[in-house]
């Protein structure tokens, strides 16, 4: 198999929750990023914002790395 098709096939698991997880923490942290540059809010709600999507993007990567480690099912595997 090919190294980006077996790459692809081990972060896209829509079936397993994990995937899901990775995938809203990252998409939090991006939408916080985006409030702060758009709005500027003072410092330190901008400040608070920033380390929470800073913890949220640290959180999504880490579930990212796992989905990475945690090789998909064969399709003959499932029951």
């Amino acid at each position: 198999m090919n190294y980006f098709t077996d790459a692809f096939r081990r972060l896209w698991q829509p079936r397993k929750p994990l995937f899901w997880l990775a995938f809203g923490f990252n998409a939090l942290a991006s939408f916080m990023s985006f409030f702060i540059q758009t709005r500027q809010p003072p410092t330190g709600l901008a400040l608070a914002v920033g380390l929470l999507a800073l913890t949220n993007s640290l959180i999504g990567a880490w579930l990212t790395w796992r989905l990475w480690n945690d090789p998909p099912k064969a399709p003959d595997d499932q029951p």
